[in-house]
């Protein structure tokens, strides 16, 4: 087939992506689109997109994530549109679009997918990701460089949700505080979209419009992610500060704030790693691999935790039901279902290096086995 591909963000998937669909035989144009789009409504995007299709004789449009102004493009043109969500949950605030006839979305996440398919959407799929384990087996591991104990490489979540509070009252803030200190305990469950009600967002506003007139209106779904990121920025931090002061811990993320600096003293700050050649050595190199699951994805096995397991990494993650799911913990991966669990579990494998390395070579065989993009792409062409 003659597929025409857009990355808008840099997927992380995207070389991988198109690699594989290449080898399969498929004629791949890939666009590299950095000037910003509007995710419905973008006349400039539009107009270079009809200009790719007069262009070329395509068969589909290929997007990770899904993008409506695509959409409404393909719908024009009568032309199949397969999306691949590598982002849980979908930055997405309405359904607009999905509906299309021309549309088949893919989600990683079964939580994501069934929310969809609640809505009547005929046209969503469920899909986990997959890991490039030909591109990661060939990579030279720099282990002065990039050994240590444990590392995490990732975001830190710095919330706006203290500067929303600032202005709430006090029921409000109490309110907030109940159901972030619930959900920083709670493993393989969220609560946060239950509770955080359309009521409860509407008093919030009725707030803030009382302060001023021309106080910002936040949205529920605004809210919600504003506490699900601020819960997940929590447990990063109390992670990497207990955990750094018993071990060496690298942290690899953009760059930290003086408050974040200040509560890290112990954590030696790395910088960002690039995607392709440097994080595979960092897991690789890593005698625990921490990733605290984003807390917003409700389910679904997060890239980076097939990542390390597909450079054969050992892997300390948060319980997240599909994890559960496809690997088995303690012999493929291991899970961890509290703070202190976490803690109690870093300590003991650390301990016990045959143990770590038996667990992670499962877990590469696991990942060859099961998530390679050979079959992921024979899924998302066969519809």
């Amino acid at each position: 087939m003659n597929i025409l591909l857009y990355d808008f963000l840099n997927s992380y998937i995207q070389y991988d992506l198109v690699y594989y669909l290449e080898k399969a035989g498929h004629k791949c144009a890939n666009v590299l689109y950095r000037e910003g789009v509007d995710k419905y409504e973008d006349e400039k995007f539009t107009a270079r997109m009809e200009k790719d299709l007069s262009d070329g004789n395509f068969d589909l449009v290929l997007t990770t994530n899904f993008w409506p102004v695509v959409s409404k493009v393909c719908k024009e043109h009568d032309i199949k549109y397969v999306s691949w969500f590598f982002d849980s949950p979908p930055n997405l605030p309405t359904a607009e679009c999905m509906e299309y006839e021309c549309n088949r979305i893919f989600f990683f996440a079964r939580a994501d997918y069934e929310r969809y398919k609640a809505l009547g959407l005929s046209n969503v799929y469920y899909l986990p990701l997959a890991v490039n384990v030909e591109r990661l087996a060939g990579i030279k591991v720099n282990q002065a460089r990039y050994g240590c104990e444990i590392s995490f490489v990732g975001k830190l979540y710095e919330s706006m949700l203290p500067a929303m509070m600032s202005h709430m009252d006090e029921y409000q803030r109490g309110y907030i505080d109940g159901v972030v200190k619930t959900q920083l305990q709670l493993y393989g469950g969220y609560i946060v979209d239950d509770v955080i009600t359309e009521e409860f967002s509407e008093s919030v506003r009725k707030r803030y419009r009382e302060l001023s007139e021309k106080a910002i209106q936040i949205s529920r779904m605004e809210l919600a992610w504003a506490v699900a990121s601020h819960v997940t920025h929590l447990e990063r931090m109390t992670l990497l500060s207990v955990l750094s002061g018993r071990h060496q811990v690298k942290l690899y993320t953009f760059e930290l704030t003086e408050d974040e600096k200040r509560l890290l003293p112990n954590v030696e700050y790395c910088g960002a790693v690039d995607y392709l050649k440097e994080m595979p050595q960092v897991f690789a190199a890593s005698k625990i691999n921490l990733c605290p699951v984003l807390k917003a994805n409700r389910s679904g096995i997060p890239l980076r935790a097939l990542d390390v397991m597909g450079a054969g990494g050992f892997l300390l993650s948060s319980y997240q039901s599909e994890l559960a799911e496809y690997f088995y913990d303690g012999q493929e991966c291991v899970l961890y279902t509290s703070l202190e669990d976490a803690i109690a579990k870093a300590d003991y494998y650390l301990a016990r290096e045959d143990l770590r390395r038996q667990i992670a070579a499962a877990g590469r065989a696991r990942i060859e086995e099961a998530f390679g993009y050979e079959d992921r792409i024979e899924a998302l062409l066969s519809v």
